[in-house]
């Protein structure tokens, strides 16, 4: 394999390794809050300050990137990640859970931006779409994540111990790979490529940066819907049982699965913003299905078609920041990567507040509003297209 071909491997390994970890804590949660006899107000705030956090681990990931390279700072924030993972559910009063599920939010929010700037940088290098195949990686970890903790709970497996045996695969997968990362020279020899002059690193320009933001924290405000309150909308809106909520999830990260393994084909072919704005639509008539359904089963094919319908746009929003601002990628890809904890702290606050004072049934008419932004402006996604037409007629780095 070519050191490119092993680079490509290796952001495969980290982005695999975050779909795990990640899939199979979030969904011990519940058994968490069992655990420590938490209500849902209490929940809330743990997922907050979790996602909050997030945040600060994207930022702090931009600025290390900047000075020792994405491919260190996607290693370390992936062993801190791996290593907190294990420690919430040890947590014996809720105070202590805030502080263990901050620490690993801060991991978690540094990989995310890491490991992003890695594949962007991967994919620039070889000169076609890389991102949605990164992606669904990380789709397929996370639905084995989630059927690895459904198995240890059926099974009785302690809760913290049953997260060791992830957390070795994370640590001995990384320490495996670590080296196989696009090097700081590698990621600059892509950009002096295509920048056409050599010049100080410029300032971020915030207002195109802010122009993908929007569109993508659309998406995650939609995601986080679907994700957190999907099941109780089946359940206690549309009267389905409760073994029904987790085949709603299921289906959705399965479609979305589905829809991101081709996805760099189709961008190859139609363009991201051809592909965004279609997929867009039918998220929004996705969106509509679940709002009027008479019946469960209805809503249950919305929630399928909406998850193949958002599928691709958090890849191709890391790849428009990267492109936007190529002589400061990390940073570009860092601030974007902020919008993902924002629309998670914005849905769970407006989905509950509508809940409570409508009810169930209203709970997915503000996602339907918001996801019109998407289609509205997926042109903002096509920023670096042409850049990625170049770069397919240059030698990649080797």
């Amino acid at each position: 394999m070519t050191r490119l071909q092993l680079a490509r491997t290796a952001v495969f390994v980290a982005f695999a390794i975050q779909g795990l970890t990640f899939a199979s804590l979030i969904t011990r949660l519940e058994s968490i809050a069992t655990k420590l006899d938490l209500s849902a107000g209490d929940v809330f705030v743990v997922l907050g300050v979790t996602t909050a956090v997030g945040a600060v681990g994207s930022l702090t990931a931009g600025h290390l990137a900047n000075r020792v390279g994405s491919a260190a700072t996607l290693s370390l924030m992936l062993g801190g990640a791996s290593l907190a993972a294990v420690a919430p559910a040890f947590a014996p009063t809720m105070v202590t859970l805030l502080v263990l599920n901050g620490v690993y939010g801060f991991f978690l929010g540094g990989v995310d931006a890491s490991m992003n700037m890695q594949g962007t940088a991967t994919q620039d290098a070889y000169g076609r779409p890389l991102m949605n195949g990164f992606h669904a990686m990380w789709s397929a970890a996370a639905v084995l994540g989630a059927v690895y903790a459904t198995v240890t709970i059926a099974l009785g497996v302690p809760l913290g111990l049953d997260m060791v045996p992830i957390a070795v695969i994370g640590l001995v997968a990384n320490v495996a790979t670590f080296r196989l990362l696009l090097p700081p020279e590698a990621v600059d020899a892509v950009e002096k490529r295509d920048s056409s002059t050599q010049r100080p690193r410029p300032a971020l320009p915030m207002l195109p940066l802010l122009l993908v933001a929007v569109p993508t924290f659309a998406m995650w405000f939609v995601d986080s819907a679907a994700s957190a309150w999907g099941g109780i909308y089946v359940v206690d809106g549309l009267g389905a049982a409760a073994a029904v909520a987790p085949a709603i999830y299921a289906a959705y990260q399965l479609v979305l699965l589905a829809v991101r393994l081709p996805g760099d084909r189709l961008v190859a072919r139609f363009g991201a913003e051809r592909v965004i704005r279609t997929g867009g639509v039918i998220g929004v008539g996705a969106l509509v299905l679940i709002v009027v359904a008479p019946h469960w089963s209805v809503a249950a094919v919305g929630f399928a078609v909406l998850g193949g319908s958002l599928a691709m746009v958090p890849p191709q929003s890391f790849v428009a920041a990267a492109h936007i601002s190529p002589d400061n990628a990390e940073d570009a890809i860092a601030r974007v990567n902020l919008a993902n904890y924002a629309g998670y702290l914005a849905a769970a606050s407006l989905i509950a507040a509508v809940a409570e004072v409508f009810g169930e049934r209203s709970m997915f008419v503000i996602p339907l509003a918001v996801a019109v932004l998407i289609p509205l402006m997926a042109g903002r996604f096509a920023a670096g297209e042409d850049r990625a037409t170049r770069t397919e007629k240059s030698t990649p780095v080797s």
